[in-house]
């Protein structure tokens, strides 16, 4: 009797606590939720993208998409014969950003507040995701305390009211993430393939992800060795992810006749990354540059096919030739690139606001999440824990960066997984520091109440 009393009890106290985490946690989304819609309201709701942005790109894509006119716009450089931009077949930029808009413009219309009201509800369920993700890695505390951070986070705020990329493909990555965390879990068929779902439509609109597939090879070999079944299941995260990417790889084929499996705007950034110019110039310092604008000893061979494919092919022999030739860049390249991934302050040349915001909010974030980064990795690696995909998740990026350059806007969609990482060392040091401070209250107050014990008696206390 007494035993079914303490088990109701019991079940009574964990409902509570569920209770009060289930309000906290949707107290945290309602802040998230209503900070974007202020920051939002703030810079404008029907704001239009501003010419020659990815923006506009994105917008001339996905209103063709939606009237029927097929993946087509502009892209740089590509002119009908009286020097105006052409719209065209394109596989100038993934896909994902752009249908989603579409399916937008198509339901309500071409109206931009739409998508910014969808990029303040989708980043507020990456809140909700974040808090997974930390609860299934390391604890409640650290869940709401990484969540509530990114709630506020200043970079989600600004990017929820631009008309971008970046909140989409941070849902998708932190959804790929979470999926193949539940994966390990339950170790089943249905949650490797949603994972692996998830993780090309991540590279369906951010094509750098595709790194990931070959870091989850690497988690999945080591997550589950010694079960070659669960290996294999593992492993096809990876395959569904490629297999994802066919229809669109067909669709450029068709139209290109060309073997694109993400874009054609990998050139650009190549050229953009490997020059002279930056591997000089300080304003340049791990970043990278518009090769038509700046490399005006390129500029010719770039613009003279009026092709986005051929221009695509003559930026990247260009960059390869130049880095094959200039080795002796190299470390200089992959120093300040990695500096440029990770540091807190922004170039001079960007606002005196997003400066300081960068520099309160990552600066904190990226001192405690460098203390944790490897006891965290070491102490998942030892325990066969698999939040070291958190990890991994990080690593991505810095790779990306050494390949190509370092960038805020790149390091974005990771910074919810660093926030995690952050809050755990914050959490253990808080957990630890108050564990000693009240270890050595207890001592000082034993060795008080000896020497009380021993002054009175006129003897020593015996050990």
């Amino acid at each position: 009797m007494n035993l079914n009393k303490e088990i109701r009890s019991n079940n009574d106290v964990r409902c509570r606590n569920l209770q009060w985490l289930l309000l906290r946690v949707l107290l945290v989304l309602f802040v998230g939720l209503a900070a974007r819609i202020v920051i939002t309201t703030h810079g404008g709701w029907t704001v239009p993208p501003v010419p020659g942005s990815d923006a506009s790109e994105y917008d001339s894509y996905a209103w063709n998409l939606a009237q029927g006119h097929g993946y087509s716009g502009i892209s740089p450089d590509v002119k009908t014969p009286d020097g105006q931009l052409l719209e065209h077949p394109t596989a100038y930029r993934s896909p994902g950003t752009s249908v989603i808009w579409a399916g937008l413009y198509w339901t309500f219309g071409h109206r931009y507040s739409i998508v910014r009201i969808f990029y303040c509800i989708l980043d507020t369920l990456t809140i909700l995701l974040i808090f997974q993700i930390g609860r299934k890695c390391f604890s409640d505390t650290v869940a709401l305390l990484a969540s509530a951070i990114y709630a506020v986070w200043p970079q989600a705020l600004l990017y929820s009211s631009q008309l971008l990329s970046e909140p989409l493909f941070t849902f998708l990555f932190c959804c790929f993430i979470l999926l193949s965390l539940k994966f390990a879990e339950r170790k089943s068929w249905p949650w490797s393939i949603a994972a692996g779902v998830l993780l090309g439509l991540a590279m369906l609109t951010r094509g750098n992800a595709v790194l990931m597939v070959a870091l989850l090879i690497l988690w999945s070999i080591w997550q589950f060795r010694g079960t070659p079944r669960l290996v294999v299941r593992g492993l096809a995260i990876s395959l569904v992810a490629l297999v994802m990417l066919v229809p669109w790889t067909i669709r450029n084929y068709e139209v290109f006749h060309s073997f694109i499996p993400f874009q054609t705007g990998g050139g650009d950034v190549l050229l953009g990354s490997y020059n002279k110019v930056v591997a000089s110039d300080p304003l340049y310092y791990g970043y990278y540059l518009w090769p038509t604008s700046e490399l005006l000893n390129y500029r010719e061979q770039i613009i003279a096919p009026n092709n986005e494919v051929i221009r695509d092919h003559v930026e990247t022999r260009l960059a390869i030739e130049w880095a094959r030739n200039h080795p002796e860049k190299w470390w200089y390249l992959v120093e300040t690139r990695f500096r440029r991934s990770l540091t807190p302050f922004l170039q001079p040349r960007s606002p005196m606001f997003y400066r300081v915001a960068t520099l309160v909010s990552w600066g904190p974030i990226l001192v405690l999440f460098g203390l944790g980064f490897f006891p965290t990795a070491i102490y998942f690696l030892r325990t066969n824990n698999p939040g070291w995909i958190l990890h991994l998740g990080v690593f991505h990026f810095v790779l990306l960066s050494l390949i190509f350059f370092g960038s805020s806007r790149y390091r974005f969609p990771v910074e919810g997984l660093c926030i995690i990482l952050a809050s755990a060392t914050l959490v253990w040091l808080c957990e630890h520091i108050s564990a000693s401070a009240t270890l050595v209250w207890l001592c000082e107050h034993i060795s008080r109440r000896f020497s009380s014990t021993a002054s009175r008696t006129g003897r020593p206390v015996a050990n």
